[in-house]
């Protein structure tokens, strides 16, 4: 849990949405919890083969009534007609298997009952996704809805009667049960008792955080000492170490300009108090925002009476020790608002030209006198002296060192106690912390007091505290060897395509050309999980990897603070350490994806290898190819988008591209931040644009990641031509193609989540990544018969 982001390290498909529970993902070949493994377990498991032919036929005969009724009726002349058949020629042949027919049904009820009516040039997210509109509400607890989403939720069945469930004694793909497998599962079955009993968390309330904020309180007094004062070196030092972003954050990272060794990144913290600086601005946030601060703190002093010296003084009102004083809520809300108009903006943040700035510690010292930067370090390493750190963002450091000079010791402690409190009420079950939580409902859009089903918040919290073990149990349930074998093919053929791609792009120089064709060969890939560092087949190097967190059943706050404080230390121990290659950024259940600029790979977790975005070998691949290729195809393209162009083939950060090569990129990329600048959102302040430059490197990997994908499927199409599914006669292998991508980013959120992401999120919002990625689409252009066949938009 770095307290300061390291952004060169992943560029994931999506933001994980952690009110949704989107950071939990599974993979597909489940026998329990995922709805495809489930329907086919039960057809294959539980009749005779003459039975099984009846049943599939039975479901076939369902899907095409369905389609018939809800879809197939009266209309115009469709905008893209299917070619038409020669006399006698009784079209490719259907697919009838389970998936088939299940995949069938999938997109039947997606698209829209409108299909033959609409013309998908003109608007294809609502083509593609008005039927799952319909069939999807977003729930009370959440903040959106999507196709994505929908996978994590039967990874959260999965892992759910994993952490219920004894250890397993059989196991079928990859190992045999050992006895440390049984004690790593008790590891993750206290966890989760210690987060699920609710009964025992209300009794203990709030008490393990206010201790942890007394001795926030205890490592910066109000009262200055009166020798030599360290004491904002040693907070900002107490708050790394659990996880909370102070003044200044931490960051373990691979070098930009070394990828082989790791160095420390230095700068300011992810987040101060509201979601971004935006929202400072806003009259109506910032009074809500004090207000809830005020309803929290004044509960918890309360709550800490008589301890009216210690606990939580600063906040009090004098000869009122239970009356909160509001004059320092306002003043420490003053103070964040300095701290965060004073940060770089996420497009800067992100911009490896912007914050990777090499300095030595006493360079680096001279931007924040007030924080011993080697102090911390050598706390953390136990003597190392790094010859330079990466300064992040010295114009961020130095405003602080300015703020620190007129900011009294009073707000100072607020503020630590204020983070820590952000960052850790959500660990105790109290009264409280709950208008804290009303609040950030707010902010999501939510009902302030609706919450979600407790079972999901520590399905979550285990997966993220105890992910390695959790993945081993994962995939023995949810992945399987055929998954894996076929996600190597999609890549492989893939990184053909995009290989093809940069042959024919003529606006790059041949010399650049060559050295991009070689960046492109030499990419990792890893899919599925992790078999070194650490290896999740194995479990006594779980056991291991793991030893020292602590864990009880009965100890919600302190497992959450040691696992925090493993990881913390886990990360500092790579300091001075060449960077280990075998290392994975997410679980190998996480739905979603990355590339990695300086180790130049491309990361599949298992999670998210299942359908609606993967498909088993027994589907058409068009399906495979238009939903996962395209997944593998963006993570392909990031190694030459706006962020991953600036590393060689090697992982360097370096000018590896010649000026007219720079220049020709930069007018065809600009396209791209007009086109999506012109997108908006409508909210109740009147439309809200699309940042073009925030999600510039995001809208090129959409747009080549598509493109790549379809030539790959195409090339197979060659070589063994793919059956049609059921039902979906009307449309050409092609536009089904395009409809497999579309349904991958069908969704809907809600305005204020909505509004948050176009703020922060360097992705664009899901309706844009398919209106906007197809607009840019040549092929997809041409499947549809759309009167224009020039993309609007064209990289690759």
């Amino acid at each position: 849990m770095p307290s300061t982001p390291t952004p060169n390290e992943q560029t994931p498909l999506f933001s994980n949405g952690a009110s949704n529970g989107a950071s939990n993902g599974a993979g597909p070949a489940s026998s329990e919890g995922s709805r495809w493994a489930k329907v086919k377990s039960w057809l294959w498991q539980n009749a005779l083969v003459i039975a099984l032919s009846t049943l599939l036929f039975i479901a076939l005969i369902f899907v095409l009534i369905f389609g018939l009724t809800r879809h197939q009726k009266d209309s115009s002349p469709a905008p893209h007609p299917a070619p038409p058949k020669t006399p006698g020629d009784s079209g490719p042949p259907i697919c009838t298997g389970a998936g088939c027919v299940l995949a069938a049904a999938t997109l039947l009820k997606s698209i829209s009952p409108r299909y033959k009516d609409l013309n998908p040039c003109d608007d294809f997210r609502t083509y593609t996704c008005e039927g799952f509109d319909a069939l999807h509400e977003i729930r009370e607890d959440q903040t959106s809805v999507g196709s994505l989403f929908l996978m994590s939720e039967d990874n959260q069945l999965i892992l759910k009667r994993i952490l219920e469930s004894p250890a397993p004694s059989k196991t079928s793909l990859f190992w045999t049960a050992s006895d440390p497998d049984q004690v790593i599962h008790d590891k993750l079955s206290d966890a989760y008792q210690a987060c699920v009993n609710e009964t025992e968390l209300k009794s203990i309330g709030s008490k393990p955080l206010l201790d942890l904020l007394l001795e926030i309180e205890r490592t910066y007094p109000t009262k200055k000492p009166k020798k030599s004062d360290t004491s904002l070196t040693d907070v900002s030092y107490l708050l790394s170490s659990i996880g909370v972003g102070g003044l200044v954050g931490f960051g373990i990272s691979a070098d930009d300009k070394d990828p082989n060794s790791n160095i420390i990144m230095f700068g300011g913290p992810g987040s101060f108090g509201l979601p971004s600086k935006e929202y400072y601005n806003n009259t109506d946030i910032v009074s809500s925002y004090k207000e809830t601060i005020g309803a929290v703190l004044e509960a918890l002093l309360k709550e800490a009476y008589p301890n009216v010296t210690t606990t939580l003084s600063v906040f009090r009102t004098a000869n009122q020790p239970t009356i909160l004083n509001h004059t320092l809520v306002d003043d420490l809300v003053k103070f964040e608002a300095s701290l965060a108009a004073a940060s770089p903006d996420p497009e800067d943040a992100s911009d490896v030209t912007q914050y990777y700035n090499p300095r030595t510690i006493k360079e680096a010292q001279k931007y924040i006198p007030d924080v011993s930067i080697s102090t911390i370090i050598d706390k953390f390493t136990g003597g190392y002296e790094p010859s330079k750190i990466i300064v992040m963002s010295p114009d961020y450091l130095k405003s602080l060192s300015a703020i620190l000079k007129t900011a009294s010791r009073e707000v100072l402690q607020a503020f630590f106690v204020w983070k820590t409190v952000q960052a850790w009420g959500g660990s105790v079950e109290d009264d409280a912390v709950q208008p804290l939580q009303r609040f950030r409902n707010k902010l999501q859009g939510k009902a302030p007091d609706v919450k979600g089903e407790r079972w999901r918040t520590c399905v979550s919290t285990v997966g993220s505290d105890l992910a390695w073990i959790l993945s081993r149990f994962f995939i023995e349930r949810a992945f399987s060897k055929e998954s894996k074998q076929l996600g190597d093919k999609i890549i492989q053929d893939i990184k053909h395509e995009f290989s093809i791609k940069l042959d024919n792009s003529e606006w790059m120089s041949p010399s650049v050309r060559d050295l991009a064709k070689d960046k492109v060969r030499i990419i990792r890939q890893k899919i599925g999980y992790p078999t070194v560092s650490p290896d999740i087949t194995n479990a006594t190097a779980l056991e291991h990897y793991y030893s020292k967190v602590k864990v009880s059943a009965s100890t919600f706050f302190e497992n959450r603070l040691s696992t925090t404080k493993d990881e913390v230390a886990r990360e500092w121990a790579q300091v001075g350490k060449p960077v280990d290659k075998e290392t994975w950024g997410m679980s190998a259940f996480t739905v979603n994806a990355y590339y990695n600029p300086p180790g130049n790979e491309i990361v599949f977790p298992a999670g998210i290898m299942q359908a609606p975005v993967f498909y088993d070998p027994s589907v058409p691949s068009y399906l495979s190819y238009g939903a996962f290729g395209a997944v593998a195809g963006h993570e392909l393209s990031h190694a030459f988008d706006s962020t991953g162009r600036n590393y060689d083939q090697n992982g360097n950060f370096t000018d590896w591209w010649d000026k007219s090569t720079i220049d020709a990129f930069k007018k065809k990329t600009d396209c791209f931040v007009e086109q999506y600048h012109n997108f908006t959102i409508p909210t109740k302040d009147g439309p809200l644009p699309i940042n073009g430059k925030l999600t510039l490197g995001e809208n090129i990997a959409d747009a080549g990641g598509l493109t790549a994908a379809f030539k790959a499927w195409r090339s197979n199409e060659e070589k063994k031509k793919d059956d049609m599914l059921p039902g979906l006669e009307y449309f050409t292998k092609e536009q089904i193609f395009f409809l497999a991508y579309g349904l991958t980013w069908c969704g809907k959120a809600r305005e204020e989540q909505m509004v948050q992401r176009i703020y922060t999120d360097p992705h664009s919002p899901d309706m844009f990544r398919i209106r906007g990625t197809t607009a840019n689409s040549r092929e997809f252009r041409e499947a549809f018969n759309c009167p224009v066949k020039e993309p609007t938009c064209e990289l690759w």
